[in-house]
């Protein structure tokens, strides 16, 4: 049976996010020629050769010629050499020669899926002769061409691999600083790097005149490494933890090896406490990794060597083989142990950190802290405060959830006669006290988040960069949101408490809506607008209490210090004139029937706006009263039946903190105001 190279080569995968997956292939096999030649000296050069032609125009230092994007690489090594043994695997497709060092026979053609064309070039010594052997690999049916071996005088083993004319889609997504391929050798073969026999290795840039000892750069970014074995189902794993200075890596990241080459690196997840950076005692950062080997995953390599034939997860029906699942989570048990030191203080301090924000902003979770406490590890070691909140409120929802199955449980159980009574009390008494700590934490939220709304209301009605101040329609929209009505508003979604508690409940309320289209009304085309109509059921006995409504309230905004009203704009007029429309036309009732509106019905309105002088005398003719404060108007307007409130934003402000004083008090958020009503 024969074989097409250029078949096998485009059959092969390497992926374009790999480029420099045929340059390890050439390296690999460098090192495994060391080995095989015993050579106490072992040395590999790398040398990258650059497109002159892609730099632009004036770019002469060493930092810009790194910018001119690489086309080649040069593989010298000096080990055993491609002697007959060698060559005529070479030949071979998916020779089976390296097997027992986990080589799968298909590497070299990694080179030609990447580069054009590969010339190879040995010298080496057999049978006490020195030979040389020169071809070319090429992506032909069959291969080799231009192969050549003779005698030759000499007296050193070396080998050249020339990896010639990089494919475009590579070429692009090849990095291209030194000292960035100078990391991704050192971590694709940290393994050997770690072990006793590694040869020396040096990587040169003939473009920028750039050396680099890579085994001094591997010390230069490693810290520290720690090795153990450990046994997963059976089968011996090798784990090396290594702390480094890393130049590219941004994550902590697990590497499953194969033949000491890190095969299927994977972000490290699932570790509590782990952040992006980690630091020594001497305070110096450092980036995690754990390079996992061991023969079976030598074994169990796939052939492009960019994965493993193993199971995701485990299969029920076999439940004693082994998972890259089984794995990983043991590695990561190994992990947490060998970072334990580094990441203990670090969740002492999220843990005094989120103590800290339950005594501020997060105050509403103080009640029910230690029922949180389970949430600690999935909040982020540097997470926000936002974050922190929405971790912390997920956990105070799920708890809610808990308590109320507990409750259906336990109201099941007082009707079931196998239950005992003491055994239900305590669990009664335990359930009792859970709910008391999440009312408290309900109430705390509550009140934080009224506070959250008086200060942004306070932020509305100061003077901006500008000069000028917010418009009515901001303060209205914070109020209550416009264009909408209660059929489509939620019981919290409005903050209409800050002008009357009594405000919160209702029949039905409409916020910048026509007349005409409110649904108790009937027949009213009137397209008239009212800020905001509140119909109510009245608190006293009123002539009919089976109408729809009994009790109307009108709330009309101002501009914060506007005073060029004209007589069209007289806030008083207009709330008279919405009360008369309404009163003119008739009520509808759940049945369909309509009838008129009682001319006696009460209708209450509160006018929210600064007091200029202009509102001071409308104020004045409308028969109005100065309130106690001075801030603000009250009285009854007898020609209409309106009972009105002026409320000056100031007013608004001092009111709703001095009614939530105590509340802010006792969780230490607070506003003290002086007797005038000013805040200080």
């Amino acid at each position: 049976m024969e074989t097409s190279i250029a078949g096998r080569v485009k059959n092969i995968q390497v992926s374009l996010s790999k480029p420099l997956i045929p340059l390890f292939e050439a390296i690999s096999n460098s090192i495994d020629a060391i080995q095989e030649s015993n050579e106490s000296n072992g040395r590999i050069d790398v040398e990258i050769i650059r497109d002159e032609n892609s730099l632009i125009t004036g770019a002469e230092s060493s930092t810009d010629r790194q910018l001119a994007e690489i086309k080649s690489f040069i593989i010298h090594d000096n080990g055993i050499g491609f002697n007959e043994r060698n060559y005529h695997e070479f030949n071979i497709a998916d020779t089976t020669y390296k097997a027992d060092r986990g080589g799968k026979g298909v590497g070299r053609f990694t080179w030609l899926k990447a580069f054009k064309q590969v010339e190879i070039e040995s010298h080496y010594f057999e049978n006490c002769q020195h030979k040389r052997r020169y071809f070319e690999f090429k992506p032909t049916e069959t291969g080799i061409e231009r192969h050549d071996c003779n005698d030759e005088p000499g007296e050193k083993n070396e080998t050249i691999i020339h990896l010639i004319d990089y494919e475009e889609a590579y070429r692009k997504r090849c990095p291209k600083r030194v000292e960035v391929i100078a990391a991704y050798i050192v971590e694709e073969f940290l393994d050997i790097f770690v072990g006793p026999s590694c040869p020396k290795m040096l990587l040169h840039d003939t473009f920028t005149g750039d050396n680099i000892d890579l085994d001094d750069f591997f010390k230069s970014v490693m810290l520290k490494s720690h090795q153990e074995n450990i046994e997963i189902k059976g089968h011996s794993f090798d784990l090396i933890h290594v702390q480094l200075h890393s130049t590219h890596i941004s994550e902590h990241r697990i590497y499953y090896c194969a033949k000491n080459r890190a095969v299927k690196p994977e972000r490290l997840t699932g570790i509590p406490n782990l952040p992006s950076r980690l630091q020594t005692d001497d305070g110096e950062e450092f980036i995690y990794s754990v390079y996992v080997s061991s023969p079976l995953l030598d074994r169990v390599a796939n052939v492009d060597r960019m994965g493993f034939d193993l199971p995701e997860e485990n299969v029920p029906l076999l439940v004693n083989e082994i998972s890259l699942s089984d794995i990983r989570t043991s590695v990561k048990d190994h992990s947490k142990q060998y970072l334990f030191h580094y990441i203990e203080p670090l969740k002492k301090k999220k843990r005094e950190r989120i103590e800290k924000y339950t005594e501020g902003n997060g105050i509403m979770y103080r009640p029910i802290f230690k029922r949180l406490e389970n949430a600690f590890d999935e909040i982020g070691i540097e997470a926000s405060d936002a974050e922190i909140d929405l971790r912390l409120y997920q956990e105070y929802q799920k708890i809610q959830l808990e308590l109320r199955k507990q409750g259906q449980h336990l109201l099941q159980a007082a009707f079931s006669d196998s239950s005992d009574y003491e055994t239900f009390q305590e669990r009664l008494l335990e359930h009792f006290a859970k709910i008391s700590e999440m009312g408290q934490s309900d109430l705390a939220r509550y009140v934080v988040q009224r506070k959250m709304v008086i200060e942004f209301l306070r932020k509305l009605l100061s003077q901006q960069k500008d000069g000028k101040y917010s418009l009515e329609d901001k303060i209205h929209t914070l109020i209550c949101p416009r264009f909408t009505t209660s059929n489509e508003l939620l019981f919290e979604g409005h903050n209409l408490w800050l002008i009357d508690e009594r405000l919160a409940y209702y029949v039905f309320l409409a916020s910048d809506k026509q007349i005409r289209t409110i649904p108790l009304l009937d027949e009213n085309k009137s397209q008239r607008k009212p800020d905001i109509i509140i119909f109510d059921k009245a608190f006293a006995f009123t002539e009919s209490q089976s109408a729809p409504f009994n009790a109307i309230t009108i709330i009309e905004f101002k501009k914060p210090q506007r005073d060029d009203y004209d007589d069209k704009e007289n806030p008083f007029n207009q709330v008279a004139e919405y009360v008369q429309i309404i009163k003119s036309g008739k009520a509808k009732y759940a049945d369909g029937r309509a009838m008129p509106i009682s001319p006696n019905i009460p209708v209450y309105s509160y006018i929210i706006c600064d007091i200029t002088p202009k509102l001071d005398w409308w104020a004045g003719m409308s028969g109005l009263q100065k309130s106690a404060d001075g801030l603000g108007y009250f009285g009854y307007m007898s020609k209409f039946g309106i009972y009105v409130e002026v409320m000056s934003y100031e007013k608004v402000l001092a009111d709703s903190d001095k009614r939530h004083t105590a509340f802010f008090d006792k969780l230490g958020i607070s506003v003290k105001y002086e007797e005038d009503g000013s805040n200080s």
